[in-house]
């Protein structure tokens, strides 16, 4: 793989990607990973395919992935009001009558807007914890604003709005549904079975602080790189106090929305996965209907320029990153980091993506030119047929 190592680096150095992981699946299969650059400037540490990136909104699919086992239990259904899960009343303020529904939030069609970060920051700075959603969602709530929510009308699909809310919604169903709390029952439900033991939501179960990749972002007016988020220079975070925590009450303290930390090989076997209709190596984790349920098209539109088009239960359609390939997935851009997680149904092929810093540029489709590249460059490699 030389060859492929060389283009590879001259991509790297075209846009100054600070660090690469990336794999490529074929026939339902991952058949190459490798790592490139750094992991760690100031400390010299390379990326491998083990080392544990801060995935951002890929994390989204694992929410959804976790939402499904539960409506396959028969524990909920996607067009159930999400009030009626959760215990409280979740409304539109323009809209009170209309219900609320696991699928509206799945599709990003609820109305919610994606204002959570103060309350995402403050729910995980506290120690143990005490904040609830209700703080957010409820009216009178020290955190309810009239910037929660859209004008559209709950379910309208002309309403789309990209909301990371959502993802924060969606795990404290998790755990109202499982009594488990969320990054728990992602442990034992989906990282255990499909042996994905570099991930986790909860940066405690994670072994070595060292294998996490800091995520760098490029400071222009300096031209350098600067620390985004994850420099924990070997040392593990204070733990933190769950012992009062009920589950099903918060699920912002596990950053849903993208906070997944995993290396590029366990997250290609949760790819492998969904590949394969909801299989990996004789374990399923959803069954085939469920898995055809989250690709179906349940929202279809333009906007943000044209990137989100079509939508599945949190699970992207594009044509843009490869012209000519429907592909199936969702990708991350946070704190320097960029990341994308896609898959060919019926061809079953795909890649992952993990880089945690460069310098973006945006090609003139929806994507950045490395991603582009990238993309091109794995496709033509191992996919593309005579």
């Amino acid at each position: 793989m030389y060859e492929l190592d060389e283009q590879i680096q001259q991509v790297m150095d075209k846009h100054r990607i600070v660090g690469l992981a990336a794999s490529v699946i074929h026939d339902g299969q991952q058949v190459w990973s490798a790592g490139y650059g750094l992991a760690n400037i100031d400390r010299r540490i390379p990326v491998t395919p083990q080392t544990v990136f801060r995935i951002a909104s890929i994390s989204k699919t694992v929410v959804a992935t976790a939402v499904m086992q539960l409506v396959e239990k028969g524990l909920c259904g996607i067009d159930q009001d999400v009030g009626d899960i959760l215990g409280f009343p979740v409304r539109h303020d323009e809209y009170p009558n209309v219900p609320i529904t696991l699928r509206h939030i799945m599709t990003h069609t609820s109305g919610l807007q994606d204002e959570y970060v103060r309350f995402v920051v403050d729910s995980r700075n506290e120690n143990p914890p005490k904040l609830r959603l209700t703080d957010l969602l409820l009216p009178g709530g020290a955190y309810n604003t009239d910037s929660l929510w859209g004008d559209g009308r709950p379910g309208d699909p002309n309403g789309f709005e990209y909301s990371n809310l959502g993802a924060v919604i969606l795990a404290t169903v998790v755990e109202r549904l499982s009594n488990e709390r969320f990054d728990a029952y992602c442990k034992k439900h989906l990282f255990e079975p499909l042996q994905m033991n570099r991930t986790s939501f909860h940066l405690g179960d994670l072994m070595d602080m060292d294998d996490v990749a800091v995520l760098y972002e490029y400071a222009e007016a300096d031209d350098r790189f600067v620390v985004g988020t994850d420099d924990f220079r070997g040392k593990k975070p204070d733990s933190v106090d769950y012992s009062d925590y009920v589950p099903g009450t918060n699920g912002a303290l596990f950053s849903p929305q993208g906070g997944l930390r995993s290396s590029v090989d366990d997250l290609t076997r949760f790819l492998e996965a969904h590949t394969n209709a909801g299989t990996w190596n004789g374990v399923q984790v959803l069954k085939p209907e469920t898995a055809a349920l989250m690709y179906a098209p349940h929202w279809s539109g333009h906007r943000h320029d044209g990137f989100f088009r079509n939508c599945g239960l949190q699970f992207m359609m594009t044509d843009d990153l490869l012209p000519g390939h429907r592909l199936i997935g969702h990708s991350g851009d946070a704190y320097g980091l960029l990341s994308d997680m896609y898959f060919h149904r019926q061809e079953r092929w795909g890649f992952v993506l993990l880089m945690n810093g460069l310098v973006q540029r945006k090609a003139q489709g929806v994507y950045f030119e490395a991603e582009e590249e990238l993309a091109r460059l794995l496709h033509n490699t191992f996919l593309n047929k005579p």
